[in-house]
């Protein structure tokens, strides 16, 4: 308990930095320029299941959730699988694993594939699990001290919801299937938040007004995942084809307000040029600073950077990427074999110095990665 409340002492002088984009302490340059492993967390059994899928930011905020990065969430598909949070600042700073501990753990009930939080509470989807039962259940953020814990929040749609996120003001959530027999694995839908996240109940009601009865399908087959940021005023969704078994690998970036869909990647990988494309995240990163990267990862195959225009609505540097990663690339850097295996788990914070990784063959570990202090930006691409 008493190193709970310590952590939010550190927070205090560290999280704004953090949050709003400030020049920290920590600054270091972007960590994909120079990477380096920084350390490998090697989490405890409650804390982490088999197969861990989008690890997602999160943080107190009420006024921009889509930013907010206090926490970092490592969920995990598995059924009744376990379900953590790390605080950021801790991870950036910790030398060794040995300085890092999750901050709370529980198992979720139902099989979990993503999570966003506004104020303080975190809420779960319940991807691919049967009808007749709740969609979402929620947390408090600080849950070893909460008075209030998991609450079931009903909502009209099938419970088996992949991905979810709240826009910028907590008003809206969006999210997709993951059945086919449910609905379309193209759509997002769109809900007004109409009641308190933290008691049992009807929590969110399509926005039937918005789109097609609230539902709006993509150019995608399958929309494993998306982020929403919001940049230049407005809340933008990024997402890319999660099917692509023989087929290119676009990227999207949608305004749900406008309703324009915009292509901003023709491919990430070539047809065959990897062992398996399907993309499974798209992350943005440089929103304070005002000017974004686009991070795209596929399942089996590496990733890619790109830069993007201000508004965050066109790739820069004429549609090529910034860096590129393949499997090989990562294992090297993590020391290890473990990223051949399906990699859905990664995130990257808004300075770009630090990102996150795991994967299914070391489901187990938080892989740190930071630019390796003093060296050329350019050492990586030499080696």
């Amino acid at each position: 308990m008493n190193r709970i409340r310590e952590q939010f002492v550190f927070l205090a002088a560290t999280a704004f930095f953090v949050f709003f984009g400030i020049e920290s302490p920590f600054a270091q340059g972007a960590w994909w320029k120079a990477p380096e492993l920084k350390y490998v967390e090697i989490m405890a059994d409650e804390a982490h299941g088999s197969s861990p899928h989008y690890w997602t930011f999160g943080g107190p905020s009420a006024t921009d959730s889509t930013g907010d990065q206090t926490y970092l969430y490592t969920q995990d598909s598995g059924t009744n699988a376990n379900f953590s949070q790390y605080v950021v600042a801790e991870l950036r700073a910790a030398d060794n694993a040995d300085q890092v501990a999750h901050r709370w753990a529980t198992p979720h009930i139902g099989l979990p594939k993503g999570c966003s939080q506004f104020g303080r509470r975190v809420v779960v989807g319940n991807g691919g699990q049967s009808q007749n039962v709740q969609p979402f259940y929620s947390y408090p953020d600080d849950y070893d001290i909460g008075t209030e814990y998991e609450a079931i929040l009903d909502a009209d749609v099938s419970a088996d919801c992949d991905p979810l996120h709240f826009n910028h003001d907590g008003t809206l959530l969006y999210t997709d299937h993951y059945l086919t027999d449910t609905g379309s694995r193209s759509s997002l839908h769109r809900y007004k938040v109409t009641s308190p996240l933290n008691k049992d109940g009807r929590a969110f009601i399509r926005d039937a007004a918005w789109q097609n009865n609230g539902t709006f399908t993509s150019s995608v087959a399958r929309l494993r995942n998306f982020a929403i940021r919001y940049i230049g005023g407005k809340d933008l969704i990024y997402y890319g084809e999660g099917a692509t078994a023989g087929v290119p690998s676009p990227v999207y970036v949608f305004d749900p307000e406008s309703g324009q869909e915009t292509k901003l990647i023709d491919s990430v990988f070539e047809v065959g040029e990897v062992t398996d494309s399907d993309i499974v995240n798209v992350k943005i990163s440089g929103v304070a600073s005002g000017s974004p990267y686009l991070h795209v990862m596929g399942n089996i195959g590496g990733l890619k950077i790109y830069k993007l225009a201000p508004d965050g609505m066109a790739v820069e540097n004429g549609g090529a990427p910034v860096a590129v990663f393949t499997t090989d690339d990562l294992n090297a850097l993590g020391n290890t074999e473990a990223f051949s295996s399906h990699c859905r788990a990664y995130e990257v914070t808004d300075d770009n110095e630090y990102a996150f990784l795991s994967c299914h063959n070391a489901s187990n570990s938080i892989f740190v990665l930071r630019a390796k202090p003093g060296s050329s930006v350019q050492e990586w691409y030499k080696r």
